[in-house]
């Protein structure tokens, strides 16, 4: 079931670190920090996606948002504290999903980040066709047109944008704390071929909980790769990338989620699109959560 939160006045009755649940037991819930769409409110809406997920006692930010004014805000006015974090995922280089990290470690400098292994992103060197051409010795070719002159590294080394950043790179599927996964995909879409995106799965005891950013390889494959950690999934939280699909292949994606994913319910968010929400809604009725900005999902215990 999703709630909402629709503003400060609200937040601020909802102390310490925005828990609602009681004291006895840890929140186990999504909460959307950013996306473009939603209940008024006095948050601010931006194009991009984040969230903050709490469960078993953990709390993980998933993607920082497409606006850094917009995330700085929300964050303050839900009162989330960015200094508590367990880790960071960053689920593919895309703005829309980075633009909060600057924020982030001005106030949480040491925080471990997790970002997809990809060829000269997030601090990850140069390597195939690039790093063949930086090492090529052209005969005849003066010095001065060679990369580095005569001396070519054995590796050609990029810089995070925020080079001293805490960043772990995923390239196989990981582990992060106990029932907390990371698995990495690729994309094979058109505008996004060889994009690396990385999604996470949490173990639950109704299924997995799989948290997407963008779904740029295709939600369906990501799906794949988590059942290869736990054969049942019970939701999908985050962008699904069918607002750029025709209205079949929305039906026919959105039928797979219960007819050959099994999934119980679903909080699409982000670059699912408004056809797609509706086509969601009725297919999974009342199990459809409504997870627009300020949306809190409740996960299973």
């Amino acid at each position: 079931m999703a709630k909402f939160v629709c503003g400060l006045a609200t937040v601020v009755m909802l102390a310490n670190g925005f828990v609602t649940a009681s004291a006895q037991e840890p929140p186990a819930r999504v909460t959307i920090l950013s996306d473009a769409f939603g209940k008024e409110s006095t948050l601010q809406r931006s194009w991009g996606f984040a969230a903050l997920i709490e469960y078993n006692g953990k709390r993980i930010l998933f993607d920082t948002g497409g606006q850094k004014k917009a995330f700085v805000h929300n964050t303050k006015a839900m009162s989330i504290d960015l200094r508590a974090l367990d880790f960071v995922v960053l689920s593919h280089r895309h703005g829309d999903h980075t633009a909060g990290v600057a924020h982030l470690l001005d106030v949480n400098p040491k925080v471990r980040i997790f970002a997809p292994l990809e060829t000269g992103s997030f601090g990850s060197p140069a390597s195939g066709p690039v790093l063949m051409s930086v090492r090529r010795t052209v005969e005849g070719a003066p010095v001065d047109l060679l990369y580095f002159g005569k001396s070519p590294p054995e590796q050609v080394a990029i810089d995070a944008p925020w080079p001293d950043a805490n960043i772990t790179l995923v390239d196989k599927p990981i582990e992060v704390l106990p029932g907390f996964y990371l698995f990495k995909t690729v994309s094979e879409q058109k505008g996004t071929l060889e994009l690396n995106e990385v999604s996470m799965a949490i173990k639950t005891p109704k299924g997995l909980v799989v948290v997407v950013g963008c779904s740029h390889p295709g939600i369906e494959k990501i799906l794949a790769e988590a059942t290869k950690i736990d054969t049942k999934i019970y939701t999908v939280v985050g962008g699904l990338h069918l607002v750029d699909k025709t209205d079949q292949q929305v039906t026919d994606v959105v039928s797979n989620f219960q007819s050959k994913w099994n999934l119980e319910r679903v909080a699409a968010g982000h670059c699912t699109g408004p056809f797609a929400q509706l086509e969601l809604r009725r297919v999974f009725k009342d199990l459809h959560d409504h997870s627009g900005l300020g949306a809190v999902i409740d996960l299973p215990r």
